[in-house]
């Protein structure tokens, strides 16, 4: 069927292409030869216009010289004759000459077609043109006397009656052979017609009824392929809605498979970060109550050893810088503890804790600290509490080691007693985050705030750029099914 279509196809596109070429040919010929005929109508129209004219001109020409050469008996009209007549006979010189030798100049100059009859013609008339003329010029030049005035008038008037009889001969061959010319142009115009005609029948023959005949023929075979056709697609309706049920099953056991994992992982996740908390009030309880007891009962130790006596002076300092070791180590045991797990906390509330973080994280990291506590007093589950301590903990410590921030701002607020709200501004020098994979904390510093995030079903927000300080939102539902 494809060889079939390509040869029926090309074949139809040549003949039609050479029918279309034919036709498009004798319409361009005939417009041509209609406009050569319309220009040449025209022209011929102004020659036997002015052929015509010059027969006016001869007697306007003779009546004028009549009343010149008698000024005495028609003063009045001569008078009024006088400045027009050497124009007028200018005028039909001018043409005369221009009619016989075939191009007229006027205001448009026009292309006589002088035939040999219309020119012989013209050398009939011409010996009674040259006399009319010379007699003429005369009067013009006013080159006549009295006497010889009867005589040029005489000559013109015996000579017009033979000019005006050829001239009418002129006029009438001219409008012969206008025509003649213009039925010759109505003959070839038919004839192109009928070329036409008879082209467009050719490819009504050669063109259309064969291509109605394929296409015909092409019908057929659909009628005959659809019902093949409806049933393969039938067949792949009924495929594809096993697909869809199959991808729809698979998608199904994905998610599942998905969410199982992600709630493993969420439970995995939950279980170290809660084990970690344990471990820290264990250790945080170890310093506590075994180190911090036995430093104290160091400390007093060392105290009562004050009311002895030293044997030198260098005893003495040496008592005071071990007494002031004591001090920096309970210190430092009293911070760790706190770090671990500050009784804060557990005692006052996340309020009291988070302000208490931020003035000693302040004091040693010499920045201007600012702590906004809008919750109102509302009463926020231990297990929010203690992952939002944690994320603001992080969050000053990487503050410290790496913002170079002169201020930093937290703030604590619910939103209709449906959410908490966790905010730590600093005008530190901030950070590219399309440039940095990692966050600007280190190691997995944003990793571990987006895990205790997620673990509470909260989101969180980071915005950062170079120069102009860090911005951390973080949102918490306050009822949370995963708690």
């Amino acid at each position: 069927m494809q060889n079939l279509y390509k040869q029926v196809s090309q074949r139809l596109t040549r003949l039609y292409m050479v029918a279309l070429f034919v036709v498009a040919l004798l319409s361009l010929f005939g417009q041509m030869l209609i406009q050569r005929s319309l220009n040449e109508s025209s022209d011929d129209a102004h020659v036997v216009n002015l052929a015509g004219r010059q027969r006016m001109l001869s007697q306007r020409i003779c009546k004028m010289a009549i009343l010149l050469t008698n000024k005495t008996q028609y003063a009045e009209e001569a008078a009024f004759y006088e400045n027009d007549f050497s124009e007028t006979l200018n005028l039909w010189v001018k043409c005369h000459y221009g009619l016989k030798n075939g191009k007229l100049g006027l205001e448009k100059t026009y292309f006589v077609k002088n035939s040999s009859a219309i020119q012989k013609l013209f050398d009939e008339i011409e010996p009674k043109f040259q006399v009319i003329s010379i007699n003429a010029d005369s009067v013009a030049q006013k080159n006549y006397t009295a006497q010889s005035s009867h005589n040029i008038i005489k000559n013109m008037l015996t000579n017009e009656r033979d000019f005006l009889k050829i001239m009418d001969k002129i006029v009438s061959q001219y409008d012969i052979e206008a025509k003649e010319r213009v039925e010759n142009v109505k003959r070839i115009e038919f004839i192109l017609f009928g070329f036409t005609i008879l082209t467009l029948v050719l490819e009504a023959f050669l063109i259309f009824i064969p291509l109605v005949r394929y296409v015909q023929e092409v019908i057929l075979r659909i009628k005959e392929s659809e019902q093949e056709l409806q049933t393969k697609n039938q067949q792949l309706e009924e495929t594809n809605e096993q697909l869809v049920s199959t991808q729809k099953d698979l998608v199904k056991a994905t998610e599942e498979k998905f969410i199982l994992l992600r709630k493993e992982d969420n439970v995995r996740s939950t279980a170290l970060l809660e084990g970690q908390e344990e471990e820290r009030k264990r250790l945080a309880r170890e310093l506590h109550d075994g180190i911090g007891q036995m430093l104290t009962g160091l400390k007093l130790d060392s105290e009562q050893l004050k009311s002895l006596p030293f044997v030198n002076e260098k005893q003495r300092k040496s008592f005071e810088e071990h007494q002031k070791l004591i001090d920096e180590t309970i210190e430092a045991t009293r911070t760790v503890s706190f770090n671990l797990m500050p009784s804060v906390l557990t005692d006052f509330g996340l309020s009291s804790a988070i302000r208490l973080l931020l003035e000693r994280t302040a004091k040693g990291a010499d920045f201007r600290a600012s702590f906004n506590d809008l919750t109102e007093n509302i009463t926020i589950p231990n297990k929010i509490e203690n992952n939002l301590y944690r994320i603001t903990q992080e969050t000053l410590n990487n503050i410290m080691k790496h913002a170079k921030a002169q201020k930093v701002s937290i703030t604590l607020s619910n939103e209709k007693n449906k959410y908490i709200t966790l905010s730590v501004v600093d005008d530190g020098k901030g950070f590219d985050m399309k440039k940095t994979k990692k966050s600007r904390f280190g190691g997995n510093g944003l990793g571990n705030l987006q895990t205790r995030v997620r673990l509470l079903n909260g989101t969180i927000k980071i915005d950062s750029e170079v120069g102009k300080g860090t911005s951390i939102f973080v949102k918490i539902p306050i009822i949370n099914d995963s708690l």
